[in-house]
């Protein structure tokens, strides 16, 4: 059973997948995002970072976090976060997984799985925030992307 505060936004995009790949990836310039930063040598499966969140985007107040990449495919990049043994406490999934439309539209699929004992709770993370963060994620990368072309 998935928990109440489970994220899932969709976002269509006017470029290529390819194009909104290459610009996802590069984490490095995510200045876009007001909300979520990842320091990370390279976007791997298995490489870990650091998680960098501010729920207000007000650039104030940054919250670290550590992350481990999970599955990164073609179209897709996942990372992971948990709070003691097996995430018992918390464990987090954050995906951001692209869906190629048409030649020149992109669907960005957006979603965060929360479990363990905080979520259930509704502790740890302010959960209806992060919802609506995630969405003006999204469109704030939509403007990115499609001011680049």
């Amino acid at each position: 059973m998935g928990s109440r505060w489970n994220i899932e936004h969709a976002t269509v995009i006017t470029m290529p997948i390819d194009q909104v790949w290459a610009r996802l990836v590069d984490t490095d310039n995510w200045d876009w995002n007001l909300w979520t930063r990842l320091e990370t040598s390279e976007v791997k499966a298995g490489n870990k970072g650091k998680l960098q969140a501010c729920y207000k985007g007000d650039d104030a107040k940054w919250e670290t976090f550590d992350f481990t990449f999970g599955p990164v495919d073609k179209y897709g990049l996942t990372w992971i976060g948990s709070v003691g043994p097996r995430g018992i406490l918390f464990y987090g999934v954050h995906t951001m997984r692209l869906e190629k439309i048409d030649e020149t539209t992109t669907r960005l699929m957006h979603t965060e799985e929360f479990s363990g004992l905080l979520p259930k709770l509704g502790w740890g993370l302010p959960y209806k925030q992060l919802n609506e963060n995630y969405l003006k994620m999204n469109n704030a990368f939509k403007t990115y992307v499609e001011a680049k072309a």
